[in-house]
């Protein structure tokens, strides 16, 4: 890979790291029943798997792996 497309796949990385970091933040769910009640939610959870899918493929490109 030429030097502008590590550059690319690093600052698509940071952009990457950069969502995490937003989505790491607690979030309440409203449960209805009798009782209303909250549920702690952590988006970043929710998306944690696909992150670190795209940051593996990521790191592959950048290290010539296939």
């Amino acid at each position: 890979m030429n030097e502008e497309q590590l550059e690319l796949l690093q600052n698509i990385r940071n952009a990457v790291d950069d969502i995490y970091t937003k989505l790491k933040v607690d979030l309440y769910e409203k449960k209805l029943a009798a009782k209303v009640s909250y549920e702690r939610v952590r988006p970043a959870d929710l998306v944690s798997s696909n992150l670190e899918y795209i940051v593996g493929k990521l790191n592959q490109l950048r290290d010539g792996d296939k």
